[in-house]
């Protein structure tokens, strides 16, 4: 049974008053508006059939044209070859108004629901084969040349047959010669510490930070350093870092092996020098044992 099948989905019924371009757009007339998934103040995320195509897509109606972070995430992904792990991007179209309509792959929920949805604790074949699924696409991102930047589970999309998909590259950048980026990136509560301390010549290790973070969510079911400012969260890594953190997850076996464990703790080593790579971690002991 797939994961998600239980997960109330919230999908508001589309208002007939909503359009997402001009009545005379060749586009509008390809999508039939099914849902709206959600809005921000950039403009709304609809859950379209695709006539032409012939399938479900979520697409992105931008109110005021091309937003930085959309046109990042674009040229992001048509740089990428496919990959299972990643979330396509199908088109991207201009209408008549120069409202611009980002179609792209759709799945029906994410980890974050997943995890709130939980009654009970993931076995630890799905643990592994989530995390794994997790690991190919950071490891293809990373193989590219990218850093997301912004891994959390909500950003972790999942589909009816339990098929994870990396999305979200608005904030992504491209790795440079002289590793000097922007320190105040990454949701909070999976920032690594070197971003929380202002260093700007980070490299894709703040990405397994994320990821470590990750899957200590998937076990615990709740966010691991659920810090309300920098300061509180560079506290809580401090302190549940080394044996305290080991204790707790103690009593999550079988879930989690002394080998999980041990690569729990490589993704969460403060120093990003010691951090292990999502390559190595797809080697890992803990994958043996499936």
């Amino acid at each position: 049974m797939s994961l998600i099948k239980s997960i109330p989905l919230n999908l508001a019924p589309k208002n007939p008053h909503e359009t997402m371009a001009s009545s005379h757009s060749h586009d509008q007339s390809r999508y039939q508006l099914l849902n709206v998934v959600s809005r921000g103040s950039y403009g709304v995320v609809y859950r379209a059939w695709d006539k032409e195509a012939r399938e479900i897509v979520a697409i992105k109606h931008e109110l005021e044209g091309f937003s930085r972070s959309t046109v990042r995430e674009i040229k992001i992904l048509q740089s990428l070859p496919h990959h299972r792990s990643v979330v396509d991007l199908k088109r991207v179209t201009v209408d008549e108004r120069g409202q611009v309509l980002v179609v792209m792959e759709f799945l029906p929920s994410d980890l974050m629901r997943l995890i709130a949805a939980r009654k009970v604790a993931f076995s630890a074949t799905q643990l592994k084969i989530m995390m794994s699924q997790i690991l190919k696409g950071v490891r293809f991102l990373h193989e590219n040349g990218v850093m997301h930047r912004d891994l959390k589970p909500a950003n972790i999309l999942i589909d009816v047959k339990d098929r994870l998909k990396i999305c979200d590259f608005g904030i992504s950048r491209w790795t440079n010669g002289s590793g000097s980026y922007t320190p105040g990136m990454v949701t909070q509560w999976y920032r690594a510490p070197e971003l929380l301390m202002g260093e700007t010549k980070y490299t894709s290790a703040i990405d397994m930070w994320s990821v470590g973070c990750i899957m200590a969510e998937l076990v615990l079911r709740r966010v691991l350093f659920p810090g309300k400012s920098e300061i509180q969260q560079l506290s809580f890594i401090h302190f549940s870092l080394g044996h305290a953190l080991q204790a707790m997850l103690c009593n999550f076996t079988p879930l989690l092996s002394g080998n999980g464990v041990d690569l729990l703790l490589s993704l969460l080593a403060l120093d990003p020098n010691h951090r292990i790579s999502a390559n190595e971690a797809l080697k890992h002991p803990w994958f043996l044992e499936l």
